[in-house]
């Protein structure tokens, strides 16, 4: 005898909800992945983004945007590729580009997410052909270059001087080259001069951007981790940021040749990387002051007030890499400084804060007891207490 199949409730329920917990996951992945920046701009919290500019499917150049819409007060830090790290997925010592892949760069992400100690709330990728489609929509974007460039490569280069618009392959052209003498850092402010560059465009032409079709198709251009609708309020919101007022930091390190390859060491095993990225989002969330210039670069004397040889010269890396302009560089008028004074011209006190805390000192002085030789917003006199990094009790 042929028995009919009984029909369980049970396993119907089971069904039920094997289904609402795979519905779930596929909602929640998607949520995630399209809403992240929505979420940040509501609260008001910063937005961490990585800016990679790829080449041969590889980074050519990658820059940590820390953006704030609040305040509309955006800094770009560069990362060379080359950073030495202990990679986490490979668990030995390389440089931080070795687990990056073209079509899914999350492990690079998670890499320098995990070396910098800053939460990211994703990627922006522009290869050549990213670049030049973005940069030709939006009609070239404008650099300074100082001299014609003419290289006979491959690839070759023409660049003209001066104040110039740049259409999509002169762009590439500007973000790809190297001259013979030209400074690693040279290079790091010429490519981050292209992503400020690019925000400075869609700044102006917020107005065509707005078109939601014309959006698109910018946004389209680039690969990243987030949804287009997330995209597109970011570069929205991108519009509201003044792009001359963006700061630009670079990590201080030194190169070294580890089994032939190059690999960029930063100072202080990256602490000071890491402190530069806590005090700039900081600063960008702080209650603005009355009076507070945010969006001047500020000037920096360095007076070495110790008989340690060198000293003030090896600190003013140190300001520079936190984005601040060092004018002039010397001895203070004795050297018995028991105690590192920070001495204020501007009378801006937010400011003033934010000097002192990148070596954290803790002494002020005021603008009568050391005019300077130079003008100066602020001028640093190292004393006894400076260890090289920051200053001891």
């Amino acid at each position: 005898m042929i028995r009919k199949p009984v029909f369980q409730k049970s396993n119907l329920i089971l069904w039920i909800i094997g289904l609402v917990v795979v519905l779930m996951v596929v909602f929640g992945v998607q949520y995630a992945r399209s809403g992240s920046i929505t979420i940040q701009l509501k609260p008001g919290k910063p937005i961490n983004l990585l800016i990679i500019f790829e080449q041969d499917h590889k980074p050519l150049s990658t820059q940590l945007l820390m953006f704030y819409p609040a305040r509309a007060k955006a800094a770009l830090l560069d990362i060379p590729n080359n950073t030495a790290v202990i990679l986490k997925t490979v668990k030995r010592m390389d440089r931080i580009d070795y687990t990056y892949k073209t079509e899914k760069p999350s492990a690079y992400v998670s890499e320098i997410a995990g070396y910098l100690n800053v939460d990211l709330n994703g990627y922006i990728l522009l290869d050549e052909k990213g670049l030049k489609d973005a940069v030709d929509l939006v009609d070239g974007i404008q650099v300074f270059i100082p001299a014609m460039v003419v290289q006979e490569g491959p690839p070759q280069v023409r660049l003209p001087g001066g104040a110039v618009m740049l259409d999509g392959d002169k762009a590439l052209q500007y973000l790809l080259y190297k001259e013979e003498n030209e400074s690693d850092a040279d290079v790091i402010t010429r490519r981050q001069k292209v992503v400020v560059a690019l925000l400075k465009r869609v700044n102006e032409k917020s107005s065509y951007l707005s078109d939601q079709t014309v959006m698109r198709r910018f946004t389209s251009a680039m690969k990243s981790n987030l949804s287009p609708q997330s995209k597109n309020r970011l570069f929205s919101e991108m519009a509201k940021v003044d792009p001359d007022t963006i700061l630009l930091q670079k990590i201080t390190g030194v190169n070294r040749k580890v089994e032939a390859q190059t690999l960029f060491f930063p100072f202080y095993d990256g602490e000071l990387a890491r402190d530069m990225i806590n005090q700039t989002l900081n600063a960008m969330t702080a209650t603005q002051a009355a009076g507070s210039k945010v969006s001047k670069i500020f000037t920096v004397e360095i007076l070495n007030g110790t008989t340690t040889k060198g000293l003030a010269s090896k600190t003013s890396s140190i300001f520079e890499s936190f984005g601040y302009d060092v004018v002039a560089v010397g001895n203070a008028p004795t050297f018995d400084y028991d105690k590192t004074i920070v001495i204020d011209r501007l009378g801006d006190k937010e400011a003033l804060n934010s000097i002192a805390s990148v070596i954290k000192c803790n002494n002020f002085g005021e603008a009568g007891d050391y005019k300077g030789s130079i003008e100066a917003d602020f001028t640093v006199i190292l004393g006894k207490d400076f260890n090289g990094r920051v200053c001891v009790r």
